[in-house]
């Protein structure tokens, strides 16, 4: 099994199509931009529930890039999107923020 990260730009594609027609069309381009780039018949190119729900949501109103695993097994890809995992980031503790005031307050008395 093989996994790739792919963006595809839609904008340039779904510019000149109209707007009742995007979401199929918006389906259709990303089949066949996965099927090129990964040498895979298009007929073997599934996309994801959660993906196709997303792009009926999203995608479908704008058209910014959007950046998708492919994984590939036995001739067949499977497109999932790409979720991101954020660093985590701490956040101040309120307790770090306090000490100084009650620094301040303890030195006035």
């Amino acid at each position: 099994m093989q996994n790739r990260l792919i963006t595809i730009n839609i904008r340039r594609y779904l510019s000149t199509q109209p707007r009742t027609k995007r979401i199929n069309k918006n389906v259709k381009f990303l089949i066949e931009r996965v099927a090129h780039l990964t040498k895979v018949d298009p007929d073997n190119v599934k996309i994801d529930q959660g993906l196709n729900t997303l792009i009926f949501k999203k995608y479908s109103k704008s058209m910014v890039p959007m950046t998708v695993n492919v994984s590939i097994d036995n001739g067949r890809a499977t497109v999932t999107q790409f979720v991101e995992k954020a660093a985590k980031k701490e956040a101040p503790k309120a307790a770090a923020v306090k000490e100084p005031a009650k620094k301040a307050a303890e030195a006035k008395k």
